[in-house]
């Protein structure tokens, strides 16, 4: 069985307003790393950070024109030797905590992504052998791990991807705490990225790779000191580190408001940061320092003659200064939201710091004039309003529901489901009566159309294979716990038998940086529908009038198990019957 690791990073700094991500990630051991994407000035001689590939490497960066599509918070690496068919291979054991890009992987603003990175690469061992893992964040057993036709072995986790949530990786990402390298780093790095070490951090207190298959030592590996003999089994605690201790905090703005004054506006900010910054609103014309409180809050009070509309919040105890943009908006607080059920009124008590302020209620498209103010809307509302002011301002307010309570009453009411837009014979359908309210018995019946077979006729899903063209009626009854029936009827019109077709595959691959399945064909007869079945979950795809087709399918948080091993499927078919054996499935980075 694997090991999975149930530790987390701590913590995440402020979204950089220049390139969408977080300043910082910080471990439990109080480690906080920045990302890595260039030369540092500070230590020249350094190796230029890993990262993805950028417009022109010699030229400044710049976001989003000139920025890698991939770079690192962190990186540590092992290799080793391995062998068992003969030949001397490798094996790299990656782990990381990566920045990219969601979609088409290129950079762009609100398609962060960040992400812990497992990943295990090895050659030339023995086809079909399964082999074990285990590395300073877990364990990966054989049934993940078994080298293809070619003796490889390709395995990736990537763990946190939420396209436009960069911070995701905190909640779900196993790599944490971050390895440190034990020898001297310089200054300001936990480690160079080029020169191997033993290291400290593993939560398993595991800080070593250790690899088991078949005659693996063969490839002259060193062997495991808790088991010297084993030629099954090979180690090593040597890593190479790459991450660069942050030196900026920055900060979050948690509120930026102003109220009019007889000489022009107040201002007020509200931040947050790590204890003992110095924060500045800074806009032409004004600049006011922000007071520290506890818990590391802090407000500043400011005033100006005209609203700014370029100000910026800015710790000036970073090096460079980080600064963040602020848009001022008026304060709108409701004070009350009352709904009569009685009346059908709801009554409203909002207001603005702005007097000339429009309010409005969007959801029920109304507009606030008085205070307070009665607007008739019926039976229902809201359970929160939302008032909005055009100055940018929002207030929300839990509704109070006043009136009679209602009796309670049973409910039976039958409901089906709609079926397909288009019905074919000779293919099976079902009907879904599951749908209903207070149902507790079903019961399904055939009313015209040339007879058919019910399978589940007396549950709440009825199966038939209509045999011929025309139209099929069906009538669903349901009973509740109060005897209480109702009923529905449903007619299809039944088109007939498709031909086959022939169904092609020109791309089918999945991209571990993006999480992204790519599956591309084309269909020689038209109109038609191409499903595409991920396990149990199938996409659609609509051919064009060439009969091209593409799914891309990039994969949530909760969809691990649709990652795809080597050597994995895919089945591909036709809504007129053909269905194409997918080749192996690319695995591309």
């Amino acid at each position: 069985m694997g090991t999975e690791n149930n530790m987390r990073l701590r913590a995440s700094g402020p979204i950089d307003s220049d390139t969408g991500f977080p300043l910082w990630f910080e471990d439990t051991n109080g480690v906080r790393l920045e990302l890595g994407l260039n030369r540092d000035p500070l230590n020249p001689d350094l190796l230029i950070p890993a990262i993805g590939e950028m417009q022109d490497p010699a030229a400044p960066l710049s976001f989003p024109n000139n920025f890698p599509d991939e770079s690192f918070y962190f990186l540590a690496e092992a290799e080793l030797q391995v062998g068992g068919n003969g030949t001397i291979g490798r094996a790299r054991v990656i782990l990381a905590l990566e920045a990219a890009f969601g979609g088409t992987g290129t950079p762009k603003q609100g398609a962060n992504v960040v992400f812990a990175r497992i990943r295990v690469r090895m050659d030339k061992l023995i086809p079909g052998e399964r082999y074990k893992v285990i590395h300073p964040y877990g364990v990966i057993d054989g049934e993940d791990l078994q080298a293809d036709d070619r003796g490889r072995v390709f395995y990736t986790a990537d763990l946190g991807i939420v396209e436009g949530d960069p911070t995701a990786a905190l909640r779900t990402g196993q790599v944490a705490p971050f390895l440190v390298g034990t020898l001297a780093a310089p200054t300001g790095y936990i480690g160079d990225g080029a020169t191997e070490q033993m290291i400290t951090g593993s939560p398993f207190n595991t800080n070593f790779v250790v690899i088991e298959g078949a005659r693996i030592r063969d490839g002259g590996g060193d062997a495991d000191p808790t088991e010297p003999e084993n030629r099954d089994r090979i180690w090593t605690n040597t890593f190479t580190v790459q991450g660069r201790r942050a030196k900026r905090t920055g900060a979050w703005l948690e509120g930026a408001t102003y109220s009019k004054s007889s000489g022009g506006y107040v201002l007020t900010v509200q931040a947050r940061s790590l204890m003992g910054q110095d924060l500045r609103l800074v806009a032409p014309g004004i600049h006011f320092k922000l007071d520290e409180g506890q818990k590391a809050f802090y407000t500043g009070l400011g005033q100006a003659v005209t609203l700014p509309s370029n100000a910026k919040l800015i710790n000036v105890t970073d090096q460079p200064p980080t600064h963040f943009p602020v848009t001022f908006t008026d304060r709108v607080i409701v004070e009350s939201a009352v709904h009569d059920r009685t009346t059908g009124t709801l009554t409203v008590i909002a207001r603005s710091s702005d007097p000339s302020a429009v309010l409005t209620i969007p959801q029920l498209t109304l507009t606030l004039t008085t205070v307070p103010q009665s607007f008739y809307i019926g039976s229902a509302s809201p359970a929160e309003l939302i008032v909005r002011s055009d100055r940018g301002g929002e207030g929300r307010q839990h509704v109070v529901v006043r009136g009679t309570p209602a009796a309670n009453t049973p409910q039976v009411k039958a409901l089906i489901v709609p079926p397909p837009s288009q019905v074919f014979a000779e293919a099976a359908l079902t009907l879904d009566g599951s749908a209903s309210l207070g149902a507790t018995r079903f019961t399904w019946s055939q009313t015209s159309g040339t007879p058919v077979t019910l399978t589940g006729a007396n549950t709440s899903q009825v199966s038939f294979t209509p045999t011929l063209a025309g139209d099929y009626g069906f009538k669903l009854i349901v009973q509740g716990d109060s005897s209480i029936q109702a009923d529905t009827s449903i007619v299809l019109s039944v088109k007939p038998k498709l031909g086959l077709d022939t169904l092609t595959l020109t791309r089918q691959e999945y991209r571990t940086s993006t999480r992204q399945f790519r599956i591309e064909g084309n269909v020689n007869q038209l109109p038609n529908v191409i499903l595409v079945k991920f396990r149990d979950k199938e996409e659609q795809a609509i051919p064009d009038i060439n009969g091209d087709w593409s799914v891309r399918r990039t994969l949530r948080e909760s969809e691990v198990d649709l990652v795809p091993a080597p050597g994995t499927t895919i089945e591909v078919r036709s809504k007129r019957g053909s269905i194409n054996p997918s080749p192996a499935i690319r695995i591309r980075n």
